[in-house]
């Protein structure tokens, strides 16, 4: 044995021997293992078999045991413990015989795979040499670090330099004072400033000057908002030179959310700007005036339409063309005659307000937008400047030349046609112009101005009204006929114009049903209904408020925030008892649309019923779209249901399409108790008409409500007591008062009346055969039947008399004819009204 080996052995049996050591080797959070002097490992504590995945019994003990482990094709950690030490680890062994001089510690570092923890590390070896009293080397103790992170950290900040500097994008970075911490090569190529001369100073000196504090103040608001802005900006050079810049600016935060830093990034756009100018200038301008042409006319012409309708003003489009403008070209030649096109461009520039618009069409025909008119005298004023301007003569060279012009002029919206159209009125108004005369405009259409101006201070006038207080609600109940019941009322839109005048709507809600007044005008009907379902309410009167709303006001952006802030005034009123009533044609227009804004009202809680149902385009696929929850049925149908049968039929088919879709179903317009007894025969129970009540003011309505009594005959059928076929007897007071009225009127203008005398006529087939069959079965022992009967056969005595008093042409005769036949009215009436009581005894 040698006596490097002994010493070998007698290291070891010292350090086995040494458990604390051990133990404490064992204990160390860091990785680390000793090795003998013939290179076996004897500790490997429990930080290497975390690190490594390698258990200790699989290690101690081993030389070459590594490479088993870790047989890669890369490096790994046998080459860093083994081979990474030849030369310089290796030194620390026996076999070499050390001097004081040589180290006594070595190091290394390399990646290295883990395949035990299918992982890769980038790991750091310490070794340290334990020697004897003679210097010898007994063991070494090496620890490992696991420096990953570290590296990866390393090689992510050179990538990100890398990045920062070789970047097309100018970058500055800010401290959260936003002073000027570091910029790139970019930064210095477009500024032309020096990263030395910029370290330390706030983005401020790049500033042009072309964007003012507010616009700063907003961006820096909204950095600290959103921790972003991107925009477009106008900066300064260092040489002086302004340029337009793309600038994105992000504001870094830190662990605890405070800002630590801003970084702006940004790219000069001044070649982008000057190829857009030049392109839109190629697309928009024309090329020898520098005015607009054809396509940016329209436009132009498209956003100042816009701006008419929203604020109630006209746009004149004016056609103009210089007369004999041939001439000058023919005595003078094309140049001269394009300098002058360039001299009269300039001076329509000169003359026009800043927000009207001149353009070329090409030649010598010149279109002017003329914005914001009040009246035609503002436009009677600007085309006298116009033509002042034009008139005056034109240096051109050595020449003086002199010419006039000829304007067609439209007016929108009183012209209501598209731009194309438009023009083309302003053109034929020029050719117009230049026949009656030249040097002089043609209005396209003088009355409509008229008419617009007229409606124009109407609207005016409303408006005055809506300010002063000057608008009232009427409320017109609505019924269950069946029961007797008020369901609910109606507001109705009034304006008391003075003491003695109340104007209906249909007289003044058209002239501002197209205007923005509108949803002004809805929101105070909105208020007040309200407001009065509240007044009511405190005196335990429950009401559902029906209330119209227009279609602008419906479609207005800000009517769902409207109308829950003006629930919001009234928390105390639940919000199905609001009935807001739109129009079907109007809610047809966009289903999409108007299904999407009814289901956002309905989820607050307000019902919906389509107004005047069955006047537009009615179908199921679109009532089965739009979650009204009532339909009403329109009053023009119900007015002549029992004269016309189409009528009838459309009655009994909104009836029967509400049914089926499970919603109710209200019929405006009752003004006969006969109507009343036809819609609750078809099974439409609720009504509202002047049959019923007129709309009243609101103090009215709480009185009226607790006088109401409907209609005898309506209380009949509600109780089943009247069989079906009694119907035309219900009906016949109307019948005959109908027909005896139109055969007296008949009479009165010596109109022939066979037609109305014809067979079984009179007064309609089905009481006639009512009269004969089933009411001779059921009450023939009546008398009041028996005195019909006889006044039934008057009427048709009377009747032949009249006929011939009219072909006689007896004045005389006719006279006491029509006094008979009103007589015999009011007899029958009265016989009707006592037999219809009598069988509906039970």
């Amino acid at each position: 044995m040698t006596k490097a080996q002994q010493a070998t052995r007698d290291c070891g049996a010292s350090l086995y021997g040494q458990g604390f050591a051990i133990e404490l080797m064992h204990q160390l959070v860091v990785p680390a293992f000793v090795i003998d002097a013939e290179g076996r490992v004897i500790v490997w504590n429990q930080a290497c078999e975390r690190l490594t995945g390698m258990r200790a019994r699989d290690v101690l003990g081993t030389r070459e045991h590594w490479r088993a482990f870790y047989d890669a094709p890369r490096p790994c950690l046998a080459d860093l413990i083994l081979a990474g030490r030849d030369g310089e680890i290796e030194r620390l062994y026996p076999e070499h015989v050390l001097d004081a001089s040589e180290a006594h510690e070595a190091h290394a570092e390399n990646w290295c795979v883990m395949p035990l923890r299918g992982v890769e590390c980038y790991l750091a070896l310490d070794a340290r040499a334990i020697r004897d009293a003679e210097g010898r080397v007994i063991a070494v103790v090496e620890t490992l670090r696991d420096q990953t992170a570290r590296c990866r950290a390393e090689s992510r900040l050179r990538l990100i330099a890398s990045v920062f500097e070789s970047s097309q994008e100018g970058i500055l970075i800010t401290d959260p004072r936003k002073r000027i911490l570091d910029v790139n090569a970019a930064f210095t190529r477009m500024t032309g400033y020096s990263r030395e001369e910029v370290l330390g100073k706030t983005p401020g000196i790049l500033r042009s000057g072309l964007q003012d504090a507010c616009f700063y103040e907003q961006m820096w608001r909204q950095l600290e908002r959103d921790g972003h802005w991107q925009g477009e900006i106008w900066n300064r050079k260092k040489s002086g030179e302004v340029f337009p810049e793309t600038l994105h600016i992000n504001a870094v935060k830190d662990d605890q959310g405070g800002i630590s830093h801003y970084i702006g990034t940004f790219l000069d756009i001044t070649d982008l700007k000057t190829t857009q100018q030049r392109l839109v200038s190629l697309s928009h301008y024309d090329p020898l005036t520098d005015l607009p042409n054809r396509v940016l006319l329209v436009r132009r012409l498209h956003q100042a339409m816009a701006r008419a309708l929203r604020f109630e003003r006209l746009v004149a489009i004016c056609s103009l063309d210089l007369d004999d403008f041939k001439r000058v070209n023919d005595k003078y030649g094309h140049e001269a005659g394009n300098a002058l096109l360039v001299k009269v461009a300039n001076r329509l520039r000169g003359t026009m307000r800043v927000y009207d618009v001149a353009g070329r069409l090409g030649g010598d025909e010149f279109v002017l937008l003329l914005t914001d008119l009040l009246s035609a005298d503002e436009l009677d004023e600007i085309l006298g400047r116009i033509f002042t301007q034009v008139t005056r003569p034109y240096d051109v060279g050595d020449l003086a030349i002199r010419v006039s012009a000829s304007i067609g002029v439209t007016l929108y919206p009183l012209d209501d046609s598209d731009p194309d159209t438009l023009l083309r009125h302003a053109d034929h108004s020029m050719y117009q112009a230049k026949q009656l005369g030249r040097n002089r405009y043609q209005l396209f259409d003088m009355e409509a101005a008229k008419d617009l101006r007229a409606r124009h201070q109407e609207l005016e006038r409303l408006r005055l009204a809506l300010r002063q207080g000057e608008l009232r609600l009427h409320y017109q109940p609505k019924v269950n006929m069946r029961t007797g019941q008020v369901i609910g009322v109606e507001a109705l839109i009034r304006w008391q114009r003075d003491a003695d005048t109340l104007v209906a709507p249909g007289d003044f809600l058209p002239v501002a049903e197209h205007s923005p007044l509108i949803v002004d005008i809805g929101e105070w009907v909105l208020g007040e209904a309200i407001a009065q379902a509240m007044r009511w309410r405190d005196q335990e009167l429950d009401l559902v408020i029906s209330v119209n709303i227009a279609a602008r006001h419906f479609q207005h952006p800000g009517f769902l925030a409207g109308l829950k802030r003006i629930l919001a005034r009234h928390p105390q009123m639940p919000p199905d008892r609001l009935e807001l009533e739109i129009l079907e044609s109007t809610a047809l227009e966009d289903v999409v649309r108007m299904r999407a804004l009814m289901a956002e009202c309905q989820a607050i809680g307000v019902r919906f019923a389509l107004d005047d149902f069955g006047t537009g385009y009615s179908s199921l696929s679109y009532l089965k779209q739009l979650p009204a929850d009532t339909l009403k049925v329109d009053r023009s149908f119900v007015r002549d249901m029992l004269d016309d049968q189409d009528d009838l039929a459309l009655v009994e088919g909104v009836i029967g399409l509400a049914a089926i879709f499970r919603k109710q179903v209200v019929a405006e317009g009752v003004e006969t108790p006969e109507q009343g007894l036809v819609l609750m025969r078809q099974g439409c129970d609720y009504a509202q008409g002047f049959g019923i009540a007129r709309p009243m003011p609101p103090d009215q309505v709480a009185a009226w409500i607790s006088s109401y009594r409907p209609d005898w005959k309506w209380a009949l059928l509600g109780d089943r007591r009247c069989r079906s076929q009694d119907m035309p007897l219900m009906l016949a007071r109307y019948e005959y008062s109908r027909w005896i009225t139109r055969l007296v009127e008949g009479v009165e203008r010596r109109e022939p009346c066979g037609e109305m005398l014809r067979g079984e006529e009179l007064p309609s087939p089905q009481f006639v055969v009512w009269l004969k069959g089933e009411g001779r079965r059921y009450y023939g022992r009546l008398p009041e039947y028996t005195e019909l009967r006889y006044l039934h056969h008057e009427l048709l005595r009377a009747c032949a008399m009249a006929s011939e008093a009219v072909n006689l042409g007896d004045d005389g005769v006719a006279a006491a004819v029509c006094e008979e036949l009103r007589e015999l009215e009011r007899r029958i009436l009265t016989m009707i009204q006592s037999l219809q009581r009598s069988a509906a005894i039970p």
